[in-house]
């Protein structure tokens, strides 16, 4: 069994960087699920994510990244 106290900087960042990812992947695919205020959320993606330039692959995959290295920051700062 895992002893779930031993949580090193690498493994808790690495588990909250996949958990924003996860976040960011259902909030991205949301906007195409359910078309209510798509302005709003276009406006809420890029005031987030640097770059963000609509919903395509290249702004997919970068806020993708940037939602990971997030999490990293996150967890050096806690």
């Amino acid at each position: 069994m895992e002893d779930t106290n031993n949580c090193t900087y690498l493994r808790c960042a690495n588990r909250v960087g996949l958990f924003l990812a996860i976040l960011f992947v259902i909030c991205f695919f949301w906007y195409f699920i359910r078309p209510v205020e798509q302005e709003l959320h276009l406006s809420l993606f890029r005031l987030s994510y640097v770059g963000f330039s609509g919903m395509n692959l290249i702004s997919f995959i970068s806020g993708l990244i940037q939602t990971y290295i997030w999490g990293y920051i996150a967890v050096g700062i806690w």
